[in-house]
């Protein structure tokens, strides 16, 4: 698949109830119309409909088409009483899905879902359809399939409220206990976890106008469709509607668990204005403390973080990596010109618990996510937005590709790409990785002094005694003091220098090792501002 422009046209029942869908089509489309749940009990099944036809790709992307050609309208919902709306987190965590009222339960499938009630800060409806053979059947919103814990509201919960989102869990043992493998609530966001791993570092439909004077715009995924695997299934095909006020889009994920859980996504997009910043494979971290501290955080933890760093490969060969920041004042975006990206992630490298010393969120078990494109993307560049945070609870970090040639209205934009989530590090099997990075600060007019550690395997043709050099870039200021020496305790090289920066302007900062005349590590990049 290729990211570009296709020129073609304007191009409280008492347990979960699920009924065939009843279809009706109107201007050439096939449109999914929910069956009601009539008071206390399920309603009776309904007759036969005239009119039907499988769902495919094909349909959503067609009626993405056909809203985009037309005015924007806030999805319909039903109306969420206060007392959700008021949820606090706590107790907001304390209402949980009921196993046994998913669908499939009890069928022995690898497979199994879990849905989200809306309240607190989860309060958009997304209504929930399920494939089997083609045919579209609604899962509705019943009080009874959820466990309130402790909580006590002034009345009832409404039996009409669609879901907040869903969850995808996964059994990769025969008789263990299935673990969340995906997750798929708030607004376009999405999270995957590998093989014993936590869901961390989130994935978005699509990112706009993110850190743009106007404000940012978060399109919605309001409509899910699941298809029902086969028993030995080990992939899950899911389909999702998106919706905002600038775009509508038809979305499918393949999502494969795993050691490394991958999910292949395919978009086809129609906007109904044009957009400024348009952020593909959009990626979501939290980053509030790391080995690179310059900033004063009062937490007893080393690092708090899900993700370390930015990662790309760029389609020479080079590979970069960017440690985050948690910004003391301003918000920073950096970006990164790239043709033809090969690869890029928000990458969690720190895999030991020392690392984080955190019992209760066990930040080493949160996965990297890498993004890999499929076909050329062409010319474009990844932006790196860091936002000063005080706390963890905070998503501070966005990451995403912008292709110089956008998408426009009236024209179908279709991109595609797979997103892997584990513990694996992506990184050059020919090159040396950076392990670490430690600043101290500038102090007593001596100026600030960078050391950077690199492992991991050498290559095979590094001979034993080849000479290492490091080697350094400053788009201003002077590179002073650099040393390059063996790191007798890890195997690999450090690189340490002073910076002496001209005043009041920001730095970037490049570092990388070389031997007889070839890159020997991937690039390090460091941006310094107001210095």
């Amino acid at each position: 698949m290729t990211l570009g422009l296709a020129l073609g046209g304007a191009a409280t029942c008492l347990s979960f109830v699920l009924r065939p869908s009843t279809f009706v089509l109107v201007s050439g489309l096939v449109l999914a119309w929910g069956i009601a749940c009539l008071g206390g009990t399920p309603a009776s099944e309904p007759s036969s409909p005239s009119v039907t036809a499988p769902f495919s790709f094909e349909s959503l992307r067609l009626r993405a088409r056909q809203m985009a050609a037309q005015a924007y309208h806030r999805p319909s919902a039903p109306d969420l009483p206060d007392f959700l709306k008021k949820l606090s987190w706590a107790d907001y965590q304390a209402i949980r899905f009921r196993p046994e009222q998913a669908p499939w339960h009890g069928e022995g499938l690898p497979f199994q879902l879990g849905f989200v009630h809306r309240g607190g800060l989860f309060q958009d409806a997304v209504r929930i359809h399920l494939l089997v053979e083609g045919q579209v059947h609604d899962f509705l919103f019943v009080p009874e399939q959820f466990d309130y814990g402790g909580n006590h509201f002034p009345k009832p919960v409404p039996p009409d409220l669609n879901f907040a989102g869903l969850r995808v869990l996964y059994g990769f043992e025969p008789h263990g206990q299935p673990q969340e493998v995906a997750s798929f609530l708030g607004a376009s966001f999405f999270r995957l976890a590998g093989e014993h791993q936590r869901l961390g570092a989130a994935a978005r439909g699509l990112a706009i106008d993110t850190a743009e004077p106007n404000g940012e715009e978060f399109p919605q995924f309001t409509e899910f469709w699941i298809e029902r695997p086969p028993k030995q299934a080990k992939s899950l095909q899911l389909y999702a509607l998106l919706d905002s006020p600038s775009v509508a889009g038809a979305y499918h994920f393949v999502l494969k668990p795993g050691e490394t859980t991958v999910m292949a996504l395919e978009a086809s997009l129609f906007l109904r204005k044009e957009i400024k910043k348009p952020g593909f494979a959009a990626l979501t971290s939290m980053f509030l403390v790391g080995q690179n501290r310059t900033r004063f955080i009062p937490d007893y933890r080393p690092q708090v973080h899900d993700s370390d760093g930015l990662l790309f490969h760029g389609p020479e060969g080079e590979w970069v990596w960017r440690p985050l920041v948690n910004p003391p004042k301003t918000h920073r975006l950096t970006e990164f010109p790239l043709t033809d990206p090969e690869g890029f992630g928000l990458e969690q490298r720190d895999r030991n618990f020392y690392d984080y010393e955190d019992l209760a969120n066990r930040y080493e078990l949160r996965p990297s996510l890498w993004v890999v494109p499929q076909g050329k993307w062409g010319q474009g560049r990844i932006e790196l937005v860091e936002i000063p945070s005080p706390a963890e609870n905070n998503d501070n970090i966005v990451a995403y590709w912008i292709p110089q040639q956008k998408p426009v209205p009236g024209h179908e934009f279709h991109w595609a790409c797979s997103l892997s989530a584990g513990s694996a590090e992506e990184s050059s099997p020919t090159l040396l990785h950076v392990l670490s990075t430690r600043i101290a600060p500038e102090h007593e007019k001596i100026p600030p002094l960078f050391v950077i550690d690199f492992g991991g395997p050498p290559p095979t043709w590094l001979a034993s005694k080849a000479p290492v050099a490091g080697k350094t870039q400053a788009s201003s200021g002077e590179v002073k003091n650099l040393v390059t020496e063996k790191n007798e305790v890890t195997g690999g090289w450090r690189v340490s220098f002073n910076l002496e920066a001209a005043a009041g302007q920001p730095v970037q900062i490049r570092a990388w090792l070389r031997s007889e005349g070839h890159a020997l590590s991937e690039t390090w990049v460091y941006d310094l501002e107001n210095p």
